[in-house]
């Protein structure tokens, strides 16, 4: 990595708070680069890296990120908090949902990537690779883009390594969440989010997800800060006990998609974290005239992990999803 510093920074590498950009080796990322703030102690000790802004209208998270960078003291901490705010530099300004414009990839599906792949996938590759490279913990932050509502939950991958499985839940439950999930041993098998890719490498990486339509909202600003800064503490970074948790952190090991029968306007009966059972009506799809053209039931007994807020859904769009309890 090439690493610049701002006029208000130390040196990379040096206790204290370094500002900056970096730029990755990859020549396919070369007319990028990406701003970095990494904190670091006078003492050795665990490394913490910290995105937002793979999906650029989730807003929150962006925010968490930002606000995490004037949070940590560089005089009490031992080891290190490296913070990238905002990841899809090419959508920036531009607002496009969940994707990246250089090459209509949704980065966030697109771990590990490819060092010869398209840009989403070399900036992928990049993120695992170069920035977290001897990292302890991979936090990547999200919700509620801006045609969507989250619960607060938080997501590990599982796998067949009984001490990652448990290091990863742990960390999870380090968010005041309503859901705790932990994806599928199945979901290794491809190309996916990226604690399911750290995770084929025997690594850690947690996902968050809290906010909803593209607007800051503190209750979900805090619950990204305070998860992070708990991560940090179980990590031993900050020498502080844990923040105090309000929510159930229901652990949940099944993560199912709901996609819209029909073309339609689609009426919601549920909100994310609601617990539904199977066959419950979830909402209706209606036509123009006010028709019900077809009902949306939920698969499995479990809570609302999310679902779409713009009413306008085309047959086979993704409604929503439902969590099924462990």
């Amino acid at each position: 990595m090439e690493i610049s510093p701002s006029n208000d920074s130390c040196a990379y590498g040096k206790p204290g708070i370094f500002r900056g950009h970096l730029r990755f080796d990859n020549s396919r990322l070369a007319d990028y680069s990406w701003p970095l703030c990494e904190i670091r102690g006078r003492r050795p000790g665990p490394r913490l890296c910290v995105s937002a802004g793979i999906h650029v209208n989730e807003v929150s998270s962006i925010e968490a990120a930002v606000r995490l960078q004037r949070m940590i003291d560089p005089e009490t901490i031992q080891g290190s908090v490296s913070i990238i705010p905002l990841i899809n530099q090419p959508a920036f300004y531009k607002y496009t949902e969940l994707v990246c414009p250089i090459d209509g990839r949704n980065i966030n599906f697109t771990f590990p990537g490819d060092r010869e792949g398209s840009f989403s996938e070399a900036l992928c590759d990049s993120i695992m690779n170069e920035w977290c490279a001897g990292a302890d913990c991979y936090v990547d932050m999200h919700g509620g883009d801006l045609r969507e509502n989250v619960s607060k939950f938080s997501i590990f991958q599982r796998t067949h390594n009984v001490e990652l499985d448990a290091l990863g839940r742990q960390m999870a439950m380090c968010f005041d969440a309503e859901i705790v999930m932990g994806l599928p041993v199945i979901h290794m098998e491809k190309p996916g989010r990226a604690p399911t890719a750290f995770a084929r490498h025997n690594r850690l990486a947690i996902m968050s997800e809290a906010g909803a339509n593209g607007l800051l909202d503190e209750g979900s600003i805090s619950f990204h800060l305070e998860g992070v800064l708990n991560i940090a503490r179980t990590l031993g970074i900050i020498d502080a006990p844990l923040a105090p948790f309000l929510n159930a952190r229901i652990p949940c090991d099944e993560y199912l998609w709901i996609d819209c029968p029909v073309d339609g306007e689609f009426h919601a009966d549920a909100e994310p974290g609601d617990p539904v059972i199977k066959g419950q009506r979830l909402g209706t799809i209606s036509d123009l005239f006010g028709e019900t053209l077809a009902e949306v039931a939920a698969p499995e007994t479990g809570f609302l992990l999310w679902r779409m807020t713009h009413p306008t859904i085309p047959k086979g769009s993704t409604i929503g999803a439902v969590a099924v309890e462990e």
